[in-house]
This record gives structure tokens, sequence and C-alpha cells, in this order.
């Protein structure tokens, strides 16, 4: 039997009712619950730790057998002070018995009606929510009780992955700001694929940041990521049986890659016909554009990571196609170096673990369409924690989301959706997901999120830390610079 924890514990909030299980219960409480809320318990020699999953408030007396409004208000205008005339309930996850370091366990037996039930200690709390290592950082506090910091496992996110979710304007890149800047705090190092140009701008005075071109060696390439640089598609089997060839000749030859690539097409015109002409005129088409992303001259991209830095790769003036080569390229060199530097032992290849962040995820690895990214970032999410290489995906679509990666998601940060198709494809594909949760997060405001999975102890509701040095992403004020005093 285990020892009631020595802590002065705040007033009841209410007691247990009605039949109950070990890992939930109802709640008949003195004052309306708050969703998110957490609750303490003590029932057969546990100390347990309960969260509000739902909460309602109802009466007996004025319900919906009343109909006419004026029979409500002369109820109203006679209820003593201090009468009781509605109740307030809730629904409760129990989520474990606060064992030795704050580590929780479900207890094998439910609560009995009639347990107390107390507003939950701040002294437990913080054991919880702010545990100590190095591997913890700071993300935010607890909705509901601000007073309390909620700190997660970085360690987990390279190991486990992480998907950052929410609709457009609810907090997403501010978030993904933040972990870069703590894993930068740490000596850690963090690569973000920005479509969108979001974090290019920003500037840490504790950390460095650089922003990168997406600029790859050809020769560093391979042949369906130059296919898909010159968005030659997979049908056209005689185009890119053509586009091989001489792709093939340019990496032997070791010329100049764009003159020895038209050189090549142009002696296979006249033998292959309209085929190698459509790749002529795509290199052609292309060529000028593609120079700028295309060098012969500079090192790999795992040459060019800043180690220790946030690393923002500016994909905001490429195509989509070409962007998703540029990423599959860097996620598939990325993984290879971790590798190569493991089995090496640090001698060649990428030294650290890193993260990777893909911003518009549902574009690069989209749930209807195959794409070079989705290629790389599955053998990253299978393969990722063996060689320490994390994948954060982030997306305002969950529901255009390729399954299997998401599903190989083990930690979530889901902030406001409202979509009910977002809302059930996450509970369908994401693992530590309930519906009850999935219920709540209509509710959630700007920059509040539900946190799940193995970076945190226990389910949790936090309100993230907003990043200043964040400009670039939030909502302009349209009318002050059309009237100019902006």
């Amino acid at each position: 039997m285990t020892m009631a924890i020595q802590t002065q514990l705040p007033e009841v909030v209410g007691y247990i009712v009605g039949e109950t299980k070990p890992y939930r219960a109802e709640v008949l409480a003195f004052r309306p619950l708050m969703v998110g809320e957490y609750l303490y318990m003590e029932y057969h020699g546990y100390n347990v730790l309960a969260m509000v999953q739902s909460s309602l408030t109802g009466s007996p007396v004025i319900n919906q057998s009343l109909l006419d409004p004026r029979d409500v208000e002369r109820l109203v205008r006679h209820i003593r002070t201090g009468e009781r005339v509605y109740y307030h309930r809730g629904v409760i996850k129990i989520l474990g018995h606060i064992g030795n370091g704050g580590k929780l366990s479900i207890p094998p037996v439910p609560p009995p009606p009639g347990t107390e039930v107390f507003r939950a200690p701040r002294s437990i709390l913080a054991k919880i929510f702010r545990p100590s290592g190095r591997e913890y950082v700071r993300i935010g506090t607890l909705l509901r009780d601000p007073e309390i910091e909620v700190r997660v496992n970085i360690n987990r996110v390279v190991s486990r992955h992480l998907a950052v979710l929410a609709m457009t304007g609810m907090g997403k890149s501010n978030l993904v700001a933040l972990l870069a800047k703590r894993v930068a705090e740490l000596g850690g190092t963090v690569i973000i694929f920005d479509y969108h140009g979001e974090y290019v701008g920003i500037r840490f005075r504790s950390v460095p940041v650089v922003t990168l071109k997406p600029t790859v060696n050809p020769f560093t390439m391979d042949f369906e990521e130059i296919a898909r640089l010159l968005n030659i598609r997979r049908n056209a089997t005689r185009q890119r049986m053509i586009l091989y060839e001489c792709f093939e000749h340019v990496v032997n030859t070791r010329g100049k890659f764009f003159d020895e690539l038209k050189r090549c097409l142009q002696t296979r015109v006249a033998r292959y016909g309209p085929p190698a002409q459509k790749v002529l005129e795509a290199v052609m088409t292309y060529e000028g554009y593609l120079k700028k992303i295309v060098d012969e001259s500079i090192p790999s991209v795992v040459e060019r990571i800043v180690l220790g830095a946030i690393n923002v790769v500016d994909l905001s003036e490429l195509r989509l196609h070409q962007a998703d080569a540029v990423v599959a390229h860097w996620l598939h060199r990325i993984l290879e170096a971790r590798k190569e530097a493991l089995w090496s032992r640090n001698s060649r290849g990428l030294p650290v673990p890193v993260i990777v962040v893909i911003e518009e995820a549902h574009a690069f690895i989209p749930s209807d369409e195959e794409t070079a990214t989705k290629v790389s970032a599955e053998s990253i999410a299978r393969e990722g924690r063996k060689f320490g290489v994390g994948l954060v995906i982030v997306s305002q679509r969950p529901r255009g989301l390729d399954p299997n990666i998401l599903s190989q998601m083990g930690n979530l940060a889901v902030l406001r959706i409202v979509h009910p198709e977002d809302q059930s494809y996450i509970a369908k594909h994401c693992e530590p997901v309930t519906q009850d949760i999935i219920e709540e997060l209509p509710g959630l405001n700007v920059g509040e999120a539900v946190l799940l999975g193995d970076w945190v102890s226990v389910p949790t509701i936090a309100k993230i830390d907003h990043v200043t040095e964040k400009t670039v992403g939030i909502d302009i004020d349209a009318v002050a610079i059309w009237s100019g005093s902006s």
C-alpha cells in the first residue's frame, strides 16, 4: 500500500458519483469544472491525478420541461440568495497513480463513489509538468494554472517525431520557432524547410540562425530528383528513359551540367524524335530558373549545415514540384549522413543528431499523391530514431497528410481545429489521441495546444510561450496599411 502524499490539500471540489472505471469517472462538483483542469484523489492507498475531459451545468428546476420563457423569469426572480437550483458535473480521465519521480501508472481499481476530489496541488503539478533534466525544455504554462511551467522532452522528439497540427493562424509556426530556439539553446541542430519564408527573417540573441539557399549540387542528386526538378512525370516513360541516358552521361563526364545535358539530348532527338525533343524543351524552359538552385561548384547539402544552429532552407521562390525535389534531396542526404557517422564512429557524415521540420507538410507528403519528399520522409519516420534524425511535420490540413507517416508521429501538438474531417482523421491515424480530447479542439484559442505522446508525462493542455522575435507569418493589419498608419 502506498502512503498518501504529504501535502496540504486544497478544499474539496466535489465527489465521485455513479459507476466508475480505473481510467474514467464522473464528478458532482460545487463549482463549474474547467476542461483541462487537473484534479487529485486518494483512494485504496493510491494518490491519483485526473484531468477534466468534459464539463456541464444543469438544473432540475430550470430545464427543458419549461415551455414559456416567462416561467424561467419568475423562477429566477424567486431564487433565494445561496439557494442551489443547478448542478455541475464533469467527466474526468484518470491519468494515473503518482509514483516516485512523478511517474504515473493507472491504478488497478476504480475510485469508489463518494471519493473526495480536490483541485490538484501545485506541488504535485510542478513535479509532473516541470521535470528536471537537460532533455526537458520549457514551452509554456498549464492553460488552467499559469503558475505551473510546462516542459517537454526533446530526446523524445528526436526518437519518436512530432506532428504540429492546427488551423491557419492558431500558432503552429510560433510553436515551431520556440522549439527550434530551445533545441539550439541546448547546442542542437535544427533544419527548417520554409516554403512560405516565415522563418527567413527570424533572429534570436541567444542562438544562431542561418538562412540557406535551396541550392544543390546536381552531381549529388539522383535521377528521380533531377526528373522532379524538370517536371518529367512518372508516366512519361519514354521521356524518362531518354533523360536517364543523358543524366548518366553527364554524371560520367562531370562537365557543365546543363550544357552537357542539352548536348546529349540534342543527339537523342534524331534517334528518338518527339519524346527527346520534349525533354530538351523542358531543360531549356527550366534552365535559367534552375541555375538558381543547381550549382556544380557548391559543397553537398550536408556540408553546408551549420551545427548547433537553426538552419532555415528558404524554399519561398520555388515551384512546388521543385521544392519537393529539393526537400527530398536534403532529407535523403541527412539520413544517409547520419548513418555514415554512426557506422564510421563520427569520422565521416553528420556527427550530431538533428531535427528536421517540414512546413506545409500536406503539400510535400500528401495522402493522395506520390511525391519525392514522401519517400524520404517515410524513411526518416521509420528509421530516423535509430540514427538520430527527428522529423517534425507541420500542417493546417491534417486530412491531407499521408496516413502512414502521420501514424508514425509518436508526439502531437494539436492547436485549434474545427473541421470535423480533420478531427476524425487525427483520431483515426494518431495513436495518442482519444475522442474526448478531439471534441475539445474547437474550444482552444490562439496559442493554446493539446500536447500528447512520449514528450509529455500526461496529456497536457498548455498555453504556448509567445516568440516575440518571429514577426513574419502573423496576420497583417490591412486597414492600418491602407490608411497609411503602418
